[in-house]
């Protein structure tokens, strides 16, 4: 991709998150997002077939710099990726509001799942493997706790809350494997 086309790619996927902020995905148009953006549609179309396609764009770029931030720090550990996933947000609180006031929930939901199912697909934990309704159970927990906290103010600290969410998962692993121990004796 060329650094003309990259530029407008970023403009856009810009534009439309600044849109969310103030309205609601399904309501917001081309039009509006190549106006905010100062591309013409036709620089929209050749970058995109659709909206969602942007959202999809957003959703990427926000989820390589959450890689990127793990792969900075080498964390292989549970609790430091839940660490640096709730710093993220707690970090980018725009991030999270405007998914939130967009209503697109369900769309970052089931996109986190995907990129659960890496990561746990990944080896974070050689014990087990994942089914897919176990990632999408704990991908569904992680996520649900991320907007209760929002909704409540952050008034949990980071540290409070990757604690909580960690030895909840880890014991629900715990009770798998020897489940499953049991099972194979």
């Amino acid at each position: 991709m060329n650094k003309k086309s990259a530029r407008t790619k970023q403009k856009i996927e810009e534009a439309l998150f600044a849109l969310m902020q103030e309205q609601k995905y399904d309501d917001i148009s081309v039009k509006e997002i190549t106006e905010k953006a100062g591309v013409s549609r036709m620089a929209f179309y050749r970058n995109y077939r659709l909206k969602d396609d942007v959202l999809d764009g957003f959703i990427q770029t926000e989820y390589d710099q959450f890689i990127s931030d793990i792969s900075n720090h080498q964390l292989s550990q549970l609790e430091q990726l839940l660490n640096v996933y709730f710093s993220y947000f707690k970090d980018n609180v725009n991030i999270l509001n405007a998914i939130v006031n967009a209503g697109i929930e369900g769309i970052v939901l089931r996109k986190q799942t995907e990129y659960f199912r890496e990561f746990f697909e990944s080896g974070i934990t050689e014990k087990i493997s994942f089914q897919d309704y176990d990632i999408a159970y704990y991908s569904g927990a992680v996520f649900s706790i991320l907007l209760y906290w929002r909704a409540n103010g952050y008034h949990v600290s980071v540290d409070e809350l990757t604690s909580r969410m960690a030895t909840k998962i880890k014991n629900d692993l715990d009770e798998k494997i020897g489940r499953r121990h049991n099972e194979e004796l």
